[in-house]
């Protein structure tokens, strides 16, 4: 029977890459994803999509930091922020996806921005803290 470290790798890799490739779309496609959410009402463009680009590319900075800590070890062998990262990560892919398509409002990414890559991210850093300055887990 294998350990839950084999399972929760590939899942946690693949969720964060699939909410990682949702957000490159808002990157890579800001105009078009801040004139669908804008609507008919395209007055306040340029700072909605200067808005949504900023929440984007501070998204893939926390990304980092999370491939980071996965990948360093920091949090890879405590089972309950794996399943919090797989949960996150998995409905921040499904919604940015829906934001993206849809016609969603602009301030539901920032919602999303805060549910799924803010939070998730903060928990590493604390993960983090905790593992090096604390002690909370040794390695053998």
């Amino acid at each position: 029977m294998g350990r839950v470290e084999d399972v929760t790798l590939p899942a946690r890799f693949i969720t964060t890459a699939a909410h990682l490739i949702a957000t490159l779309t808002i990157v890579y496609d800001a105009e078009a994803t801040t004139r669908r959410a804008l609507g008919t009402d395209q007055t306040d463009f340029a700072s909605s999509k200067s808005n949504l680009e900023g929440l984007a590319w501070t998204s893939l900075i926390f990304f980092a930091i999370e491939f980071a800590g996965m990948f360093t070890g920091v949090s890879l062998f405590m089972p309950t922020a794996n399943a919090y990262y797989i949960f996150s990560h998995f409905f921040g892919a499904l919604f940015v996806g829906l934001f993206v398509c849809l016609n969603w409002e602009i301030t539901a990414y920032h919602w999303f921005f805060a549910l799924f890559s803010f939070f998730p991210a903060l928990v590493e850093c604390a993960l983090a803290f905790a593992v090096t300055q604390m002690n909370a887990m040794q390695y053998k």
